[in-house]
């Protein structure tokens, strides 16, 4: 039988030249070299299989990083979205606080007449089909809109006659028209009130708005 075998690891010792060894000690060698060879064998598969546990644990750690990293910028993301709604909600009251004051202004900047006038021209542009109607005024207001009268209709010749009536449960600028069909109760007042309560729903949504201003009652 030939064969090769590292006798040095196993303790020989032998001189230079041509030997003959016993084939019990032949035997030994061969179970020993066997016994390395597994060893080796085994060994590699160990090394192996460390190798491949070890590149399956980076993978498993690029893997949980990354899905920390997008969970952590979801959440970074969010945070972000809360605070510019919050923002957004915050410039909407500011603005609808700044309207209400623009159109108060602009409204006590007229007198109690010409705000009842521009009531009772807003409503006949409504009644437009409507021949005839009739505009019931406060006291106050009786003698200035008997006179008036003629010169608003001007501006609107569909309507052949407007009777104005005095009615004592009004207050300036408080005006009613009606006519066949119906009637219009124009208060820019109240109409200002009503315009901050549409204000107050819209910024608010399901929240509790911020308090914006009382209406000014003109």
């Amino acid at each position: 039988m030939v064969g090769h075998y590292r006798l040095s690891e196993f303790g020989f010792d032998l001189p230079a030249g041509a030997h003959i060894v016993a084939p019990e000690t032949v035997r030994a060698v061969e179970g020993a070299t066997a016994l390395i060879e597994a060893a080796e064998a085994k060994a590699a598969g160990i090394v192996k299989d460390a190798e491949q546990a070890y590149q399956e644990e980076r993978e498993r750690g690029y893997r949980d990083g990354l899905a920390k990293a997008r969970l952590e910028a979801f959440e970074r993301l969010l945070r972000e979205s809360a605070t510019l709604d919050a923002e957004l909600h915050r410039v909407e009251g500011e603005l609808s606080r700044l309207v209400l004051a623009c159109v108060r202004k602009l409204v006590d900047g007229f007198d109690d007449r010409a705000k009842a006038e521009a009531t009772v021209r807003s409503a006949l542009k409504q009644m437009r089909r409507e021949k005839r109607a009739e505009l019931r005024v406060a006291l106050s207001q009786y003698g200035h809109f008997s006179e008036a009268i003629g010169a608003i209709t001007a501006q609107f010749p569909e309507v052949e006659l407007i009777d104005v009536v005095e009615d004592a449960g009004l207050e300036a600028p408080r005006v009613i028209i009606e006519t066949g069909i119906g009637r219009v109760d124009g208060d820019l007042g109240s109409n200002i009130a009503e315009l901050e309560a549409i204000l107050r729903r819209v910024v608010a949504g399901e929240e509790e708005s911020a308090p914006l201003p009382e209406a000014a009652t003109p």
